[in-house]
């Protein structure tokens, strides 16, 4: 990459502005956290105060990123590629105007900064190009809303690890 694109990118942060400050979940007791890391789309859960990873029905229920420096340090992961655990209390950020270190689907199309960016709509937690108003590009339902903007140029590799990009929450 050759520049920062006017941010400062962090070395370790995953989350940049949110002035409002998080919201603060725990994670539920039957979560999906084979994807919970730092970036990644939340909802509520049914159980009051807890959340999940964003799945396949869940499109329209979506609270915000799930964030790495805000989570109280008892916590905290070891680093900002490590999952969470059920049980963990965590940030959650979802202030307009945000910025964060998202995962895109490897399976996405290539983002350029400015392209939109949607839930996947599926159990990875992860956002996908938005193709336009109808289906999501992958799983092809449900109406996906425009959640987010890519900050940079990446087209995603095959791997969920290599599929990282800074957004800015819409």
């Amino acid at each position: 990459m050759a520049g920062d694109l006017l941010f400062r990118k962090p070395s370790i942060d995953v989350i940049q502005g949110d002035t409002l400050g998080p919201m603060f979940g725990v994670v539920e007791g039957s979560a999906t956290v084979t994807y919970m890391k730092p970036g990644v789309l939340m909802v509520r859960s049914a159980t009051s105060g807890e959340v999940d990873i964003a799945g396949a029905t869940d499109i329209s229920g979506n609270v915000g990123i799930l964030g790495y420096e805000a989570t109280p340090l008892v916590y905290k992961p070891a680093d900002r590629d490590t999952i969470y655990a059920v049980g963990d209390h965590v940030a959650i950020h979802n202030s307009p105007g945000f910025r964060f270190r998202g995962h895109l689907t490897p399976s996405s199309g290539a983002v350029v900064p400015g392209s939109p960016l949607c839930h996947r709509g599926d159990a990875s937690g992860n956002l996908e190009l938005y193709l336009g108003p109808t289906t999501s590009v992958v799983s092809g339902t449900g109406v996906p809303l425009v959640l987010a903007r890519s900050l940079e140029a990446v087209t995603p590799g095959t791997s969920y690890a290599s599929c990282v990009c800074w957004m800015e929450w819409l």
